[in-house]
């Protein structure tokens, strides 16, 4: 039974991640029913490249899309694979378009829902809070957002505070009047105020470059790259135009450009993802956890009608599993340690023996520590260079505080040298005595007499 492990639902969608929708649509079209599962998961580490979508085939794990769809070519013998049979054209616009969906969709997915200060804060961050158990709300939801700012960079749109206005005057601006303030502009004030700002025309284009390809590549026909049978980036394409579409955010320009100026493929996206994912999925729904219905009924609805995926309950191993998630989160977070984790996954799924595992582990500990001796080296030869730490002056650093003497205590120091110094002068004058008696001479003593005057009265 193959284990279909995605990011919850959102939206009324069986996930939040284009891709895990992607990776749903293509085992509802090409694995028959009862042959795989479909499980709301929080652990990306369960894929060997650390992401969701990830399919489990008894020990063996699948990360990505494009690994998922390869490897049931392959344990299939070549019986589940959607773009069998498409003539050589249509197969080399299906892997083109594949490329360019995901380099030029992810972006904007991500200034969509996560690098939009509003949208993130008030839809994206609560979704995750009700899919993910305490306490990886606070860890996994940040380090999405940080990697899709990271995404974005090039865009010179993920340094932006987007669609947020904080109105509050601070302690200095409290005594200016309201009437004699002026607004500060953000992207949100100018998709309000002025349609034709900067950013308003940076944003549509963005999605206009993305949406115009995709329309000229459909045309007039029913899938992407032929009128009869759906393929890989029919599944690609519906998992990123069903994230852009449906989700109902307080900014929500991505859909609204969609709306404007691709309506056909508004229609094609609603009419495909009730289609392939069926009714609105609930979070209920994908944790098999609604009230009032035992386990056989969940099932039963599960099973009727072609619509209904395949969901089954989560295992996330109770406090200590959760435990283990977010203190695997935290680790992956670590530089070299976090590499360190990422290869020794890459071992674990990539078919190594124990002896090769077990040498490669050696390998990368020495690696590690190795690495470490080299970071405190250059640290200590920085301080060294810097005159932060010194070696060999110890002698000149110990005269020179002698020399200082006394002086160096303050107060205290002066009187006891001044002592010192009477105490030196009496010490040179009983010498000189001593050696004017060894030579018989007599020495001068000033002696005070007193003279008295005879004084006669003046007669």
């Amino acid at each position: 039974m193959l284990e279909l492990h995605v990011w919850g639902p959102a939206f009324g969608l069986p996930s939040l991640d284009a891709h895990c929708l992607a990776a749903i649509a293509y085992l509802q079209q090409a694995v028959p029913r009862g042959k795989w599962q479909l499980i709301a998961s929080c652990d990306p580490a369960l894929s060997p490249t650390n992401e969701l979508p990830a399919l489990r085939n008894g020990d063996i794990w699948i990360g990505g899309f494009r690994n998922i769809f390869h490897y049931l070519a392959q344990c299939s013998a070549g019986e589940w694979v959607l773009d069998a049979g498409l003539p050589e054209q249509e197969g080399a616009d299906c892997i083109a378009f594949s490329s360019f969906v995901e380099s030029h969709g992810q972006p904007l997915i991500d200034l969509s829902l996560y690098v939009s200060t509003q949208n993130y804060t008030t839809t994206t961050r609560p979704l995750y809070s009700t899919l993910l158990p305490f306490p990886l709300p606070y860890l996994t939801p940040p380090s999405i957002r940080a990697t899709a700012k990271q995404r974005t960079s090039h865009l010179g749109l993920s340094s932006l505070d987007i669609d947020s206005d904080d109105s509050s005057p601070s302690a200095s601006q409290s005594i200016i009047p309201d009437s004699l303030r002026r607004p500060r502009n953000t992207v949100s004030s100018l998709l309000a105020s002025n349609p034709e700002a900067s950013a308003q025309i940076r944003l549509d284009a963005l999605a206009t470059s993305f949406f115009e390809p995709l329309q000229k590549l459909r045309a007039k026909k029913r899938f992407f790259v032929s009128e009869s049978q759906f393929s890989s980036l029919d599944c690609l394409v519906l998992g990123y135009l069903s994230l852009m579409l449906v989700p109902e955010l307080p900014q929500p320009w991505l859909a609204q450009c969609m709306k404007k100026k691709f309506p056909s493929l508004c229609s094609w996206t609603e009419e495909l993802r009730k289609t392939v994912y069926g009714a609105e999925v609930t979070v209920h729904d994908a944790f098999l956890t609604k009230l009032g219905d035992s386990e056989l009924d969940l099932r039963m609805k599960r099973l009727r009608g072609r619509g209904h995926l395949p969901w089954k309950a989560p295992d996330n191993g109770g406090a200590l599993g959760i435990g283990g998630v977010f203190l695997s989160g935290v680790a992956d977070g670590i530089p070299v340690v976090g590499q360190l984790r990422r290869n020794t996954r890459m071992r674990q799924h990539g078919g190594l023996t124990t002896e090769d595992g077990v040498e490669s582990s050696s390998f990368q500990y020495l690696t590690v520590i190795a690495s470490v001796v080299a970071g405190l080296g250059a640290v200590a030869g920085y301080m060294f260079h810097e005159g932060l730490i010194s070696f060999g002056d110890g002698e000149e650093v110990k005269e020179k505080g002698n020399g200082d003497g006394l002086g160096s205590l303050g107060e205290a120091g002066a009187a006891l040298g001044f002592y010192a110094n009477q105490m030196d002068e009496q010490v040179r004058r009983q010498r000189v005595m001593e050696e004017m008696n060894a030579r018989n001479v007599v020495p001068v003593t000033e002696v005070d007499v007193d003279v008295e005057v005879e004084r006669t009265p003046v007669l």
